[in-house]
């Protein structure tokens, strides 16, 4: 999860208004997130849009709200070391990830992270996980990602 600090605070936009930015956030655990670039639509003007994630949630979440105006150009997933096994933090395009579960027990889901090259991460143990009897695709650059407007 990330966090941030009142310090870090700048005083942009509206007085008052619903949006608050931040100089810097601070990463709270060592875990996975997601650096997600989104373009949208809007009366006649393009723009684009950055979200940090840090729960698969929240990238299956995003995908949900594309659509004609908002859309997804691409998701990097950023790896601590425990995860990729080079000592340090490394950040890749996001091909494709995958929850896996065992159907009778959907509160323990693992995950499996597709990158490019045909490199994968898991969160668990591979072979265990591809015993297990419950799948779906959270994120699909195939399905979900459109890199420029004259994809889509």
């Amino acid at each position: 999860m990330f966090m941030t600090q009142n310090h870090t605070e700048e005083l942009l936009g509206r007085p008052f208004g619903p949006e608050q930015f931040w100089r810097w956030v601070e990463l709270s655990n060592d875990e996975v997130w997601f650096y997600v670039s989104t373009a949208y639509s809007r009366a006649g003007s393009n723009g684009r849009r950055y979200y940090l994630l840090t729960r698969p949630s929240d990238l299956a979440m995003a995908t949900k709200e594309t659509g004609e105006c908002f859309w997804i150009e691409r998701v990097m997933i950023v790896t601590p070391p425990w995860l990729n096994g080079t000592g340090c933090w490394q950040m890749s395009q996001l091909k494709e990830l995958v929850a896996a579960a065992d159907s009778s027990d959907l509160i323990s889901v693992e995950y499996i992270y597709q990158l490019a090259n045909d490199l994968f991460y898991a969160t668990g143990n591979i072979s265990e996980i591809n015993a297990l009897s419950w799948r779906q695709v959270l994120y699909s650059e195939e399905q979900h990602a459109y890199p420029d407007d004259s994809e889509r």
